[in-house]
């Protein structure tokens, strides 16, 4: 029955009509497949400027708010074991102050969900830093419940504001490789379109040689040449775009996850190692989470291994080797603090674990808490390097498009003109 309607339908219409309807129909598949790539475009530049813009700094906000609770929680726990220093105090305080700064910053980019775990995680830190303060008081006269007030702010520290500021990199990390996902997939919608433009402009060509006996109609063969050439420009560009940001997400976002995860395992170790101490030997449960998280950096599949194997560069793996080096230093030394300690010469272990000299505790922290942020660094600007090419390489292919469209629809006309004027 629809193909009898069809063939009658073709009957009754006359070779200009016939043509004007097709003409139509090319135009009207010609602008759908610009739209098509148009939109593609633009939904995909959106996507990588979310990366650029919100997604990869709202990410790297994340990781500063992490780090610095979590070295203000250390730093602080270790001014407990001598006399707190100028410079000790100084870092506690800026610690402090770029966590609150990420905060502010956070919130700016964040969603609904995330804005109220800031919000709250920001009226903690108050509280914290209250302990911290009621702490400093009562030692700096020489009373022993600082060290309970200090306890106190720690375990804030870990069961509130640390698994805060965990959750809210997680989900900035999940923002940012949802994007990043998004901004990879194939453009189905430009291809087909795409493809049924130029399917219709071939079927036309026949057409038009079956009525007039033309080889080639010049004005349908420079409207395909203007298809093919827009079909394989958007797919070029939106392909080589898509593996930018892929790199980005493979090299970038995901060696970011180890990265941070490691450096906040040696942060919190070390924590530890200062917990352990000022309990004076009352601080086992201290002892075990440290090693535990020791293992978890530097024990055969951890963190540190993981992320060497996953590494995309020499300088990458260079950074690693030397934060593996310095945790396996830094695990050395606090098993002869702990040796001290457990025999009681609890002088001697703070000594070994606070003294700011090479070779010794803190200044092998340091190594490795800066080989692990070297490292964290350069994963971060590789997701900006990455989303930033993937953005030049879409540069231009929207206004092409309008052009070519534009230039298909002309030459769609130009070719079905000279026909219709036979029929006057």
């Amino acid at each position: 029955m629809p193909v009898a309607f069809v063939r009658r339908f073709r009957e009754r219409l006359s070779t200009p009509d016939l043509y004007r309807l097709v003409a139509a129909g090319l135009i009207v598949l010609g602008l759908a497949a610009g739209t098509a790539g148009l939109v593609t475009v633009l939904h995909r530049s959106a996507m990588i400027d979310d990366v650029r813009q919100v997604s990869g700094p709202l990410g790297e906000d994340a990781q500063e708010l992490y780090r610095s609770l979590a070295d203000a929680d250390a730093t602080a726990a270790n001014a407990f074991l001598l006399t707190e220093s100028d410079a000790t105090r100084r870092r506690y305080l800026d610690d402090i102050a770029r966590a609150s700064a990420a905060i502010t910053v956070a919130t700016r980019a964040a969603g609904d969900t995330d804005a109220r775990r800031l919000r709250d995680l920001a009226a903690q830190l108050s509280v914290y830093t209250g302990l911290i303060e009621t702490a400093r008081s009562y030692d700096r006269v020489g009373l022993p419940i600082g060290g309970a007030y200090l306890r106190e702010a720690s375990a804030l520290m870990r069961t509130t504001l640390l698994p805060a500021a965990e959750d809210l990199f997680a989900s900035a990390n999940a923002r940012l490789t949802g994007t990043q996902r998004e901004a990879t997939g194939f453009p189905w919608s430009v291809a087909v379109f795409a493809l049924i433009s130029l399917l219709a402009l071939l079927t036309a060509q026949l057409l038009v040689y079956r009525r007039t006996n033309r080889m080639i109609n010049p004005g349908l063969a420079a409207a395909g040449f203007l298809a093919v050439v827009a079909l394989a420009w958007s797919v070029a560009a939106l392909g080589l775009s898509a593996g930018e940001v892929e790199t980005g997400r493979r090299d970038g976002s995901a060696a970011a996850v180890l990265l941070t995860d490691a450096r906040r395992a040696a942060i919190q170790a070390r924590s530890d190692e200062a917990l352990v101490l000022i309990a004076r030997g009352g601080g086992a449960a201290y002892e075990t989470d440290l090693g535990k998280l020791v293992e978890s950096l530097t024990g055969a599949g951890g963190l540190l291994d993981r992320a060497s194997a996953a590494a995309p560069a020499d300088a990458d793996r260079a950074a690693l080797t030397e934060a593996r080096g310095q945790a396996v230093k830094w695990s050395e030394l606090h098993a002869a603090v702990k040796k001290s300690n457990d025999d009681g010469d609890w002088e001697n272990a703070v000594l070994l674990a606070t003294t700011p000299k090479p070779d010794f505790g803190t200044e092998v922290f340091g190594k490795l808490d800066a080989a692990l942020t070297n490292a964290l660094r350069m994963a971060d600007a590789r997701i900006d390097r990455q989303a930033e090419r993937a953005g030049n390489a879409l540069t231009g292919l929207a206004f092409g498009l309008v052009l070519l469209t534009a230039g298909q629809v002309a030459a769609v006309l130009l070719g079905f003109r000279p026909r219709l004027r036979e029929y006057r």
